[in-house]
């Protein structure tokens, strides 16, 4: 009989310590969320093409490298052909606390990002961007909106 209360006093334990194991574990970071469609990106005389897409998607935190109140931003080519630079620029309004901000995005061709302070609430953004072809004339990502909770 006190072997039987003894293993069961230990098994009770071992289930309590692996829970609390599971509990303290740091959760995934969830994907980044995706602005409405992908933006249309018109006029570019790249590849044959008159046309491409180029997506973008905003992440909140708390999340790795992303505080409570930051949305990260970025913006990355969505179908071919892709143009050949441009400068992507994401405004947003932040409804809850009234902040509103313009930022460009950075990075390396052609995948751009930028984390900002949004503030905490619920912010609407929209992504838009002109493209240099060098030589050939700009042409026009599109506006794309997203909404999304800081």
């Amino acid at each position: 009989m006190s072997i039987r209360r003894t293993t069961t006093r230990v098994s009770i334990l071992a289930a309590a310590a692996f829970a609390a194991l599971l509990a303290a574990a740091p959760a995934t970071a969830l994907p980044p969320h995706p602005f409405g469609p992908p933006a249309l990106t018109i006029g570019c005389p790249n590849q044959g093409s008159l046309m491409s897409l180029t997506g973008a998607t905003g992440q909140s935190g708390p999340e790795p490298g992303i505080e409570p109140g930051w949305i990260r931003f970025q913006s990355f080519p969505a179908a071919p052909p892709i143009p050949a630079a441009g400068q992507v620029t994401v405004a947003w309004v932040n409804f809850d606390t009234g902040q509103t901000g313009i930022a460009n995005l950075k990075g390396t061709y052609p995948y751009y990002s930028k984390t900002v302070y949004t503030g905490r609430g619920n912010v609407m953004a929209t992504v838009f961007g002109t493209i240099n072809l060098g030589s050939m004339p700009l042409c026009q990502a599109n506006p794309t909106f997203g909404n999304f909770i800081a």
